[in-house]
């Protein structure tokens, strides 16, 4: 293994013994196949205030944002980013994956629940992050070797660095301003990563929105797909809808397509920590629409500090 086995045992082990921040919360019931998400533009917003009601017979929408950020808040996000770098090797938790596959007629046909003892490591260069994850019995204990249950795209943690000083140079930024989202004043910033999409486990092949704390520019929500997703499920769907067939079977693939989002409903030390990751995996039915096909869900409870005295309260889940 990259660390040596002395430490992983040694912080798994904690898991098992300390009792889980109450904030946090421990594991709870599975209930059922993961809930559809809207999409970033379905988020319901403060509504604006009252007018008089009379509109001038000419108005013009309002113009977009430019594609930039001011050179102090750039830097302000840089920082946040150095914070959680400096955080990601001091606590585990406890992760429930839950991945459901969906049938011909949109329904959840087959679902598996797996939980995980979970912390973070560097690999060998001492800036890749690696997860460690671990099963765990019934009552939490972690046994065994680690396990390889990782997604395909970017992990929860990963996402933190959207705005580092390293990967500022692969993104485009949008301020869409500030405004009441819940219980939170939220500043909302579109990004657009430079890398087109491969195999979409860098999370500069990304695009979508994110939804920042006003004051301490920590994350609280991000909505995301690949990169110039909308343009190339199309153009695949018109080479597909024109591939050679033969008895009705169409010889390639449907393309597929590929939602994210991220909460992060852990505050402590003046930022905020992953509480649920979820990838949605839809398949092309026409040039518009799609199906659901996979839903991949993780929640992050139970976390345990190391190296650092905090007090932990949970955010308050924003309005969707």
């Amino acid at each position: 293994m990259r660390r040596s086995r002395t430490r992983i045992a040694a912080l798994l082990a904690v898991v098992a013994l300390a009792p889980c921040a109450a904030a946090a919360g421990g594991p709870g019931p599975v209930d059922g196949p993961p809930n559809a998400r809207p999409p970033a533009g379905d988020r319901a917003s403060t509504p604006p205030p009252a007018d008089s009601g009379r509109k001038p017979k000419d108005e013009k929408p309002k113009p977009q944002a430019p594609w930039t950020l001011p050179e102090d808040l750039r830097s302000r996000l840089a920082h946040t980013a150095d914070l959680y770098r400096e955080y990601a090797l001091r606590f585990t938790c406890m992760e429930t994956v839950r991945l459901a596959r969906y049938d011909a007629d949109a329904e959840a046909s087959n679902e598996s629940v797996r939980r995980y003892a979970y912390l973070l490591e560097r690999e060998a260069d001492g800036e890749t992050l690696h997860e460690v994850r671990q099963k765990v019995k019934e009552d939490g204990t972690p046994h065994g070797g680690e396990v390889r249950d990782e997604e395909p795209f970017p992990p929860a943690y990963a996402w933190v660095q959207l705005f580092s000083r390293f990967d500022q140079s692969f993104f485009a930024y949008r301020d869409q301003g500030e405004r009441v989202e819940g219980y939170d004043w939220v500043r909302e910033i579109e990004f657009r990563g430079a890398l087109p999409f491969t195999d979409g486990k860098d999370i500069r092949q990304w695009e979508g929105t994110v939804l920042v704390d006003a004051v301490t520019l920590t994350p609280l929500e991000i909505h995301a797909q690949p990169t110039g997703q909308d343009a190339r499920v199309r153009a695949l769907y018109d080479r597909w809808s024109q591939a050679f067939n033969i008895i009705g079977l169409h010889m390639a693939p449907r393309p597929l397509l590929y939602g994210a989002f991220v909460q992060f409903g852990l505050r402590t030390a003046g930022l905020s920590f992953p509480t649920e990751l979820r990838y949605d995996t839809r398949i092309a039915v026409s040039a518009k629409r799609s199906a659901p096909r996979q839903a991949s869900s993780r929640r992050y409870e139970g976390y345990q500090f190391f190296k650092t005295a905090t007090t932990e309260t949970s955010g308050a889940v924003l309005s969707k």
